[in-house]
């Protein structure tokens, strides 16, 4: 029972938090879209300025402008369909909460953005609790009000200039870098062993796709956090240098799963003797080194150190050739000669990037 109230508990919890920047934004924000309210509106209590700059202060400006039009859509909508009820409908509890039923089904066959389909019906049962009959331009008053919050927010974010969400995005993917390379380190060991577990092989390297998604996921926020950025004319040809990287390391992982697949259906101990399998696991060895390589050279090229020791002979030997086809085993080997071929082609793709 305790461990279940842990685990609900740790769902109200998060491990990503916002940083103190942004919470200080977020805080003047509120702070100046209330006092501007106050003085431009003379509104005693202004909710509707205060929600709209705690909803549009975002990580970037880009969002920041796309919460703004969302945020102002829904309140407007609300406005409207709260002023329509009262002009129409009798005053009392069950109007209120027959508007904003009716508010939640039309956001829904509007199809609007979920920040506006949330707050169309919020703004409409916060306008009829606070009175929307108390005065001709009280609807009127409350699309003003939340329009003074929505611009603060987004002064405040283009003045205190968000930051590029470099970082995260390249440890992401030197993270990825390394698992990927592990993973051919696998391979060669497996084909250099008589004792394979498939399985586990096949399991491992499959589980590269998910962190593959993870990483495209953090590349997407740091292009998102770059829009309408200052900061990004500086960093535009170290982003593009990263997503021709990421381009290659979702080719290797692919192959690396192809090739883990292929040994896991076919692999049998005696092709640890054959002379083509020991060369390929050398190769596989050697993609592995590359890799890591890799992402130390941008390491040091970006002025962070580079960790990798240093490989005896040409990093990526000359293709392999087989004279003849084994017997019993051809499309096991040919499958992993193309793997190779396509995992070295990445890697040159992604040497000439860096």
């Amino acid at each position: 029972m305790q461990r279940i109230g842990r685990r609900w508990f740790g769902r109200l919890l998060s491990v990503e938090q916002a940083s103190w920047l942004q919470v200080l934004k977020t805080v003047v924000a509120i702070a100046l879209s209330w006092f501007a309210s106050r003085l431009l509106l003379g509104v005693e209590l202004p909710i509707f300025a205060a929600i709209a700059a705690l909803l549009v202060v975002a990580p970037s400006v880009n969002q920041s402008i796309g919460k703004g039009v969302e945020r102002s859509g829904g309140v407007l909508g609300g406005v409207v369909l709260a002023w329509v009820a009262h002009l129409l409908l009798p005053p009392g509890p069950l109007m209120v909460l027959a508007v904003t039923m009716v508010a939640v089904v039309l956001a829904r066959l509007l199809r609007l953005a979920p920040m506006a389909a949330n707050q169309l019906p919020i703004s409409a049962m916060i306008l009829l609790a606070l009175g929307a009959g108390t005065g001709p331009l009280f609807g009127f008053e409350r699309v003003v009000e939340t329009l003074i919050g929505a611009v603060v927010a987004l002064l405040i974010n283009l003045a205190v200039v968000p930051p590029v969400h470099h970082e995260p995005a390249e440890r992401a993917m030197r993270e990825l870098a390394h698992d990927i390379a592990d993973a051919y380190d696998r391979v060669a060991s497996a084909l250099t062993s008589d004792r394979v577990e498939g399985a586990r092989l096949l399991e491992d390297a499959r589980a590269l796709r998910g962190r593959a998604q993870a990483t495209r996921a953090a590349m997407d926020a740091l292009e998102d956090s770059t829009r309408l950025n200052p900061r990004t004319r500086a960093l535009r040809e170290r982003i593009e240098r990263d997503e021709r990287l990421l381009l290659s390391l979702t080719v290797l992982t692919n192959r690396v799963i192809g090739m883990s697949r292929s040994i896991a259906d076919r692999f049998e101990p005696s092709l640890v003797a054959d002379a083509t399998v020991q060369r390929i696991a050398v190769e596989v060895r050697r993609i592995a080194h590359e890799v890591r390589a890799l992402v130390d050279q941008q390491a040091l090229d970006d002025g962070r150190t580079m960790s990798m020791p240093a490989l005896e002979g040409p990093a990526l030997t000359t293709p392999i050739e087989v004279p003849a086809p084994h017997p019993t085993h051809w499309v096991l080997i040919g499958a992993l000669l193309e793997d190779v071929r396509q995992a070295r082609e990445s890697l040159e793709a992604g040497a000439d990037g860096v």
